[in-house]
């Protein structure tokens, strides 16, 4: 994989640079002193992956990403010395496209071992996404026999990955503060960024955002977000639980395993949407719940930072419909809405 670094701090681009060289079979196409840097030679070398620095002169990593999404689409990682200080920035980046964030590894400190080892993961693995032709998909979940629960009606499930983020906010920004139905989300983000993203969102919505634990029940209004690196699921009792099974799976969590679980546990009416996203995750568990008969959706790909997830979803006739951010809100509230 060639990799591109855009950073404006030397000791940092020289680490990131070193690690590539050393710790990867990857290579590193160019280097960017700042966002502006990197637009100009992503248009005339566009690389595998970009590892996009949030703080910079002429054109920060917003900006950028922003630029390069739209001209000269590629995986950007990126790569910051503090998550949460730069929280803001980085969900704007990924709304424009932006695949992932990991902690910049630093030289000499306590906790580089650790950063160390999450950056060279997230490389893996947008290497695997990159590269691969097709995900594994998800092996078969949870017993199907069924307790006998009385129905707890209508439920919402969205899927996401790159781009999300703003797409998400789009929608929920949309739901009324009545809203009758329980909302779960799977976004492909870091389980240590989790807790800001469902904040994040939680700012944006009148609804209630926060990280689903373990045994949470689905509540009408209640909006729960997928927060560790297992695979968010619902049990039998129609409870949500954290799985450690699937581990050969590219994305912790998964949205197939989620939606499949969805599929066969809930005891009720089902919307569920697929949004933008690099991969196929998601589209066969779509595929399960459009075939028991729940209204699925796709985001449509003019409106898609990644055209990918969503476009596996249509290409083996999973989704109900194929609708832009805002007509997938107004469709998820004339759904649930017009049946109570």
């Amino acid at each position: 994989m060639r990799i591109a670094i855009a950073n404006d701090n030397d000791i940092n681009l020289a680490t990131l640079k070193h690690i590539i060289e050393t710790r990867t079979n990857d290579e590193v196409a160019w280097t960017a002193v700042d966002g502006l840097d990197a637009i100009k030679k992503c248009q005339h070398d566009t690389p595998d992956l970009i590892l996009m620095d949030m703080i910079m002169p002429a054109n920060n990593g917003v900006d950028a990403s922003r630029a390069i999404m739209s001209e000269t689409p590629c995986a950007i990682l990126i790569v910051t010395s503090s998550v949460t200080d730069n929280a803001s920035m980085i969900f704007e980046a990924m709304s424009y496209g932006a695949l992932d964030v990991v902690q910049t590894p630093f030289s000499g400190v306590e906790n580089n071992q650790h950063d160390l080892t999450n950056f060279l993961r997230k490389i893996k693995t947008i290497n695997s996404l990159v590269h691969s032709d097709k995900e594994k998909t998800a092996q078969k979940l949870l017993a199907k026999n069924k307790n006998n629960i009385e129905t707890r009606k209508n439920i919402v499930v969205l899927g996401a990955s790159t781009g999300g983020p703003g797409v998400l906010a789009t929608i929920l920004t949309m739901m009324p503060k009545n809203f009758p139905a329980p909302i779960i989300i799977v976004q492909h983000v870091d389980s240590s960024f989790a807790e800001n993203f469902a904040h994040w969102l939680d700012k944006q919505s009148k609804l209630k955002v926060r990280i689903a634990v373990k045994n949470d029940l689905p509540e009408a209004g209640l909006v729960l977000v997928a927060g560790k690196s297992e695979h968010l699921v619902m049990n039998s009792n129609q409870r949500l639980a954290y799985s450690e099974e699937f581990k050969d799976l590219v994305y912790k969590p998964s949205v197939n395993v989620f939606f499949e679980s969805i599929s066969k546990n809930w005891d009720g009416k089902i919307v569920a949407g697929l949004l933008t996203g690099m991969g196929k995750d998601g589209a066969q568990g779509l595929s399960d719940i459009h075939k028991l008969g729940g209204h699925t959706i796709t985001q449509t790909k003019e409106t898609c930072a990644v055209y990918g997830m969503p476009k596996a979803a249509d290409d083996i006739g999973a989704s109900s419909e194929s609708l832009d951010p805002e007509a997938i809100a107004n469709s998820i509230i004339n759904i649930i809405c017009g049946e109570e």
